[in-house]
C-alpha cells in the first residue's frame, strides 16, 4: 500500500450531513483503512473553531456542503493534512490560494453528482416532450373522451401536445461537456438523437471522440428541438442564453436548465414562455428558492423543480460518501486520485 499504516481522518460535516452521506456498510469498509480522529455525533454546524481542534492530526478530511472555508489560520492549525475529499459538487466552496501553496490535494464527488443531474435533466426532457403534465390535467379534470367536437377534434387532440419522440427526428443540443454534459450524452444515445455540442473548450477531435457534432452556441439554438445547459457558473457564462438567442428557438421547442440559474437571461425566458412559443423544464433559478409571486409559475409551458438535482436523494448522498471512501481507499493504496481538481482548473469549474 502507498500508505502501510491506517491514516487519519477528520470528518468535517455537520451530523445531519454525515447521516446523510455515509452508510452504515461503507463506514465499516472506511474503518478498515482509516482511523478517524474525531468520532460522531458531530455537531449541528461545522465552525472554524472546531476545524482547528480536529485538523491538528488529520492527514486527510472528508468536507461538505457547510464546511467552511480553509483560510490561512485554519491551515495553520492542520499541519499534516495532505488532502481534501469534498462529497459535493465545486471544490470553490471550500478552497482558498492557502490550499493550493501548501500543495494540499483536492478530489470532489462531482463525477457522481453528474450522473443525478443528468438522469433529472433527462426525465424532465421526456416528461416535457410527452406533454405528461397536461395529460395528468386531463385526466383529474374529467376532460378525457374519445368524442370529437363538431370539427372533429377531439379533448386529447384540443391540447394540441408536443408529443415528440425521442428519436431520430429530434435534434438535442448539449450546452457544455461539464461532467453532467458528458452523461447526459450518453443517457442519449440509446434514443437515436441528433446531438449537437456547444463548448468553447471542446475542438471538433474531441467531440467526434464523444460522438457528436460541435456548433456554435447561435446553431444549436436555432436548429435543436430541445437545448440542455449544463454550463459552469463562471463570469464568462452570465446569462450566457440571451434574449437574441431564446428568440432564435424553434416553435415548440424545449429548453431544460438544471445547471445554474445565473446562465440564464431569466427575464428573456419568461418572455418567450409568455409568448407561449416555447416550453420550459427548470430545476434551478437566479433566487432560490423560487419566491412564491415568480412569474414562472404562472405559465403551464414550463416544468418547474426545486433544484432536486445534484446527489440530494438518499441513495445519490450515500453514492456520494461511497465514492469519497473509495477515494480515499485508492489514494491509501496508490496514492492516486480520480478526477483530482488541480488550481489551475478553477476558473473552468462551476
Amino acid at each position: 500500500m502507498f500508505i502501510d499504516r491506517k491514516i487519519k481522518l477528520a470528518i468535517l460535516m455537520d451530523d445531519a450531513m454525515y447521516h446523510r452521506t455515509f452508510h452504515p456498510d461503507d463506514l465499516l469498509f472506511l474503518e478498515e483503512f482509516a482511523e478517524i480522529v474525531n468520532k460522531p455525533p458531530y455537531p449541528d454546524k461545522i465552525d472554524a473553531d472546531y476545524m482547528k481542534i480536529h485538523l491538528r492530526e488529520a492527514e486527510v478530511c472528508f468536507t461538505c456542503w457547510g464546511t467552511p472555508v480553509f483560510t490561512d489560520e485554519i491551515l495553520a492549525c492542520a499541519p499534516e493534512l495532505k488532502l481534501i475529499l469534498h462529497g459535493a459538487g465545486t471544490p470553490k466552496a471550500v478552497v482558498s490560494d492557502a490550499v493550493w501553496m501548501k500543495n494540499i490535494r483536492i478530489a470532489t464527488a462531482a463525477p457522481v453528482i453528474a450522473i443525478d443531474v443528468a438522469e433529472t435533466a433527462l426525465g424532465g426532457i421526456i416528461y416535457s416532450l410527452k406533454h405528461f403534465g397536461d395529460f395528468d390535467r386531463l385526466v383529474r379534470e374529467g376532460r378525457w373522451s374519445r368524442k370529437t367536437d363538431d370539427k372533429g377534434v377531439s379533448d386529447v387532440n384540443a391540447l394540441k401536445p408536443l408529443m415528440k419522440r425521442l428519436n431520430w427526428l429530434l435534434t438535442v443540443g448539449v450546452v457544455g461537456a461539464s461532467h453532467v454534459g458528458r452523461n447526459m450524452i450518453r443517457f442519449l444515445k440509446p434514443f437515436g438523437v441528433n446531438i449537437l455540442l456547444y463548448d468553447p473548450t471542446y475542438s471538433e477531435s474531441m467531440a467526434r471522440d464523444l460522438g457528436v457534432r460541435l456548433v456554435s452556441l447561435e446553431e444549436l439554438m436555432r436548429i435543436s428541438d430541445v437545448v440542455t445547459v449544463h454550463a459552469p457558473k463562471l463570469p464568462t457564462t452570465d446569462k450566457m442564453i440571451n434574449a437574441s438567442l431564446l428568440a432564435t428557438m424553434k416553435d415548440g421547442a424545449l429548453f431544460v436548465n438544471t445547471s445554474r440559474g445565473s446562465v440564464v437571461d431569466q427575464e428573456a425566458l419568461l418572455s418567450e414562455l409568455k409568448r407561449k412559443r416555447i416550453y420550459a423544464y427548470l430545476d434551478v433559478y437566479e433566487k432560490e428558492p423560487l419566491p412564491a409571486a415568480n412569474e414562472f409559475i404562472q405559465f403551464d409551458n414550463v416544468l418547474l423543480t426545486p433544484h432536486i438535482s445534484g446527489g440530494h436523494t438518499v441513495n445519490g448522498g450515500f453514492e456520494r460518501g461511497n465514492y469519497i471512501i473509495n477515494q480515499l481507499y485508492r489514494y491509501c493504496c496508490t496514492g492516486d486520485l480520480l478526477h483530482e481538481a488541480l488550481a489551475d482548473m478553477m476558473d473552468m469549474m462551476a
